[in-house]
C-alpha cells in the first residue's frame, strides 16, 4: 500500500516525463515559429533612415597563412537582410543585368540566362521564401514598406512599387523571383534534394534549384545550375579534401530558424559587378602563366576590394536551404582609408595565401601591386 508521500512522488514524477516528452516534440515547432511569424521576434526599426544608414563594413580578411575553413557562426535574425545607402542603385544594376540592359555590358551578352533560374520542383520553395521576406522587410523597416488597410500589398517605399503581400495572389514563380530581386539587395539561391538523382555522382546532396544570382564572381552559375554542392565547389582549391564532407553534413543537420553566415572577400582590377570570367584563374586559358602586374602601370582607380556577406537558412515547409549573398564592392582607396591594423591585416592575408589559393584568386598578378599600394 503506498502512503501519500510516495503516491505524490510518483505523481510529480508522472507530471515531469509528460511535460519533457511535450518539450522534445513541440521543440521543431517552435524553431518553425521563429520563421514562419516575425510579430515580436524581428523588432522594427521606426526611426529608420534608408539613405543615412551605416553600412556594415565587410572585412573578414586574416593575417597569417592562409587556412580553408567553413568560417561560419550564428547570425540573429534580426540581422539577415539589411538596408543601407546604397539600396537603390543596387536593385536597379540588379534589375538592369537580369534584363539585358545594363551599360556595363554589352548586349548581346545572355546576362539573363547566366543569372535567374527556376525549376519546376523549386515552385514552392520561391514562394515559402517569397512570404518570408515580404513579412521580413515590412516587419522590420515600417519606414519603407507600407501594407494597405487589408493586408494584401505592400508599398516599397523606396522604390514607389507595389506588391502582393502573399505569394498565393501571384503564384508565378518566376514573377516572384522578380519581385524579390526588386526588393532585397541580396542575391539568393534555392537548394534541395533531388530524390530522382540520387544514384548519380554527389546525387544525395543539395542541387541548386532556382534564385537570382546577378553578382556573381569569377564564374558563370548557369554552369552550375541544377547541379549538386560538390559540383558548385570544384574550382575551389582544396574543396574536395578539406570541405566536402563537413559541409554536406552540416547542411544535412540544419533546422528551420537557423540562421549562419560567413565571409570572403578579394581584388578585382575593375569595377563590375556581374564577372563570369576574369576574376578567378580557373577562367584562363590552359598553360597561361600568372605575372605580377608591374605597380606604376596600375589604374588603382580601377581596383576593387570585393567581399560577400553570405547567410544560409533553412525554410520550415519546403525545406530547402537558401543562400543569400550581399557583395560589397569598395574602391581600393576606401580600403587604404582605413585604420593602419586594417591595411596590414589585408597585406598579411594577401602574402598568406597557398600557391594554390593564390593562383585561384589571381593574386599572383595583383597581389605585389595591392600589398605595395596600401603600404604607401
Amino acid at each position: 500500500m503506498l502512503n501519500n508521500y510516495q503516491l505524490v512522488s510518483i505523481i510529480l514524477a508522472s507530471v515531469l516525463v509528460v511535460y519533457l516528452f511535450n518539450y522534445k516534440q513541440q521543440k521543431p515547432k517552435a524553431i518553425k515559429q521563429k520563421l514562419d511569424s516575425r510579430t515580436g521576434l524581428v523588432t522594427p526599426i521606426k526611426d529608420f533612415e534608408w539613405n543615412r544608414a551605416e553600412p556594415l563594413k565587410s572585412l573578414p580578411f586574416k593575417k597569417g597563412p592562409y587556412k580553408l575553413t567553413m568560417g561560419i557562426k550564428r547570425l540573429d535574425l534580426q540581422d539577415w537582410l539589411l538596408i543601407e545607402p546604397g539600396y537603390l542603385q543596387r536593385l536597379t544594376d540588379k534589375k538592369n543585368i537580369i534584363n539585358n540592359s545594363h551599360p556595363d555590358y554589352p548586349q548581346g551578352k545572355d546576362l539573363r540566362g547566366s543569372t535567374f533560374f527556376v525549376t519546376q520542383e523549386a515552385h514552392s520553395a520561391i514562394c515559402e521564401l517569397y512570404d518570408i521576406v515580404m513579412d521580413y522587410m515590412s516587419t522590420k523597416y515600417p519606414t519603407c514598406f507600407e501594407i494597405d488597410d487589408k493586408r494584401l500589398n505592400v508599398k516599397n517605399l523606396i522604390t514607389q512599387k507595389t506588391y502582393p503581400l502573399h505569394s498565393k495572389a501571384l503564384n508565378d514563380p518566376v514573377v516572384l523571383q522578380e519581385y524579390l530581386a526588386e526588393t532585397i539587395e541580396e542575391d539568393f539561391i534555392i537548394l534541395l534534394k533531388d530524390p530522382k538523382r540520387e544514384n548519380e555522382e554527389n546525387g544525395k546532396e543539395y542541387f541548386f534549384k532556382a534564385g537570382v544570382f546577378a553578382f556573381a564572381a569569377g564564374f558563370n552559375p548557369k554552369e552550375r545550375f541544377n547541379k549538386p554542392l560538390t559540383y558548385i565547389h570544384h574550382p575551389v582549391p582544396q574543396y574536395e579534401t578539406k570541405l566536402k564532407t563537413s559541409m554536406n553534413r552540416y547542411f544535412s543537420r540544419m533546422v528551420p530558424g537557423q540562421f549562419i553566415t560567413r565571409s570572403n572577400w578579394s581584388i578585382q582590377t575593375h569595377n563590375k559587378l556581374y564577372t563570369d570570367d576574369s576574376n578567378k584563374g580557373h577562367n584562363l586559358p590552359k598553360g597561361y602563366t600568372q605575372h605580377a602586374i608591374d605597380y606604376n602601370s596600375v589604374d588603382f582607380s580601377q581596383v576593387h576590394y570585393r567581399s560577400e556577406r553570405q547567410v544560409l537558412t533553412k525554410l520550415p515547409k519546403t525545406q530547402a536551404i537558401v543562400f543569400t549573398i550581399r557583395t560589397y564592392l569598395l574602391p581600393l582607396a576606401e580600403i587604404k582609408k582605413e585604420s593602419r591594423e586594417v591595411r596590414e591585416r589585408l597585406i598579411g592575408a594577401i602574402e598568406g595565401f597557398t600557391p594554390d589559393i593564390s593562383a585561384y584568386k589571381r593574386a599572383d598578378e595583383w597581389g605585389s601591386a595591392v600589398c605595395q599600394y596600401l603600404r604607401e
